[in-house]
């Protein structure tokens, strides 16, 4: 993704220091578990996207959507590029864009009654994944930060990078044309979960608002990001961070908020507002 300038001086940044130099990476959750998660950890919800609802895209923003976009060239041995909406002029046009959030955990046992799947070949249990990225200012030695991958539990299939690779990752030099200064005011340690789990064409509602060169043909796009989604968790609350689509490539969508509900209830609020602006 395209760097966004840091208009303000570093010195005016707030200091959000996060550094971590020994993290104790928490391992996967098992189902054996005894925590008790409410039942709406199990239920697929409804959320929407609007293009008026958003935080500015920043330096900082655009930092960790680059880290992103370097971790999956890295994984996939393919050179992706992360998109903004603001670099498809999308914040310019008025558009929704609706998903379903996995649940959090997911039932993975459930067996058909009287039938037991034959034993075949196992694979090597799902792993977090750790990538250590030097992050090189403008000028100046690099700074360290790293991105904890962790495969969506809420998935009914887990991603074939989880068992293969290695769990610790060094990744060559991310360049950025940031001084030292700012980039030592920026967050050293992000945590993101990722599945396939979205349509191939999970962006559709888009493809109107886009110039048509953007649009590529469904062969020339790597099959890796089609119905790719990056989310982040907090509070028991997934937010998506990245979406893969066979037409658009990856979306960053990281500083749009999450609002709940489905595509009717978002035409009935859209509508009652109306009336109320007509009878006023």
């Amino acid at each position: 993704m395209l760097f966004i300038e840091a208009l303000n001086r570093a010195s005016n940044q707030p200091n959000e220091k996060k550094i971590i130099s020994r993290v104790k990476y928490r391992p996967i959750t098992s189902n054996l578990d005894s925590v008790d998660l409410s039942s709406a950890a199990h239920q697929v919800k409804e959320i929407y996207l609007d293009s008026q609802s958003k935080e500015p895209l920043t330096a900082s923003t655009s930092i960790f959507a680059n880290l992103i976009e370097h971790v999956l060239s890295h994984i996939f041995e393919t050179k992706f590029h992360v998109h903004s909406p603001e670099e498809l002029d999308l914040d310019k046009k008025e558009w929704r864009l609706f998903l379903q959030v996995p649940p959090i955990h997911a039932n993975k046992n459930n067996k058909t009654a009287g039938y037991m799947a034959p034993e075949i070949h196992r694979r090597p249990p799902a792993k977090q994944l750790i990538f250590h990225i030097p992050v090189k200012p403008s000028y100046g030695i690099p700074v360290e930060m790293t991105l904890l991958l962790s495969p969506h539990n809420g998935s009914p299939e887990t991603l074939e990078l989880f068992h293969s690779l290695p769990k610790e990752n060094a990744l060559p030099l991310l360049r950025t044309p940031y001084p030292p200064e700012f980039l030592d005011q920026q967050i050293k340690h992000h945590h993101i979960l990722i599945d396939q789990d979205g349509e191939p064409d999970q962006l559709s509602a888009l493809y109107a608002h886009v110039n048509q060169s953007r649009l590529a043909e469904e062969n020339s796009m790597p099959k890796q990001m089609f119905g790719l989604r990056i989310w982040r968790a907090k509070n028991n609350t997934l937010t998506p961070i990245v979406l893969g689509d066979n037409k658009i490539g990856l979306l960053f969508v990281g500083h749009y908020r999450t609002l709940e509900g489905n595509i009717n209830s978002a035409e009935e609020s859209a509508r009652q507002a109306s009336n109320l602006y007509t009878k006023a």
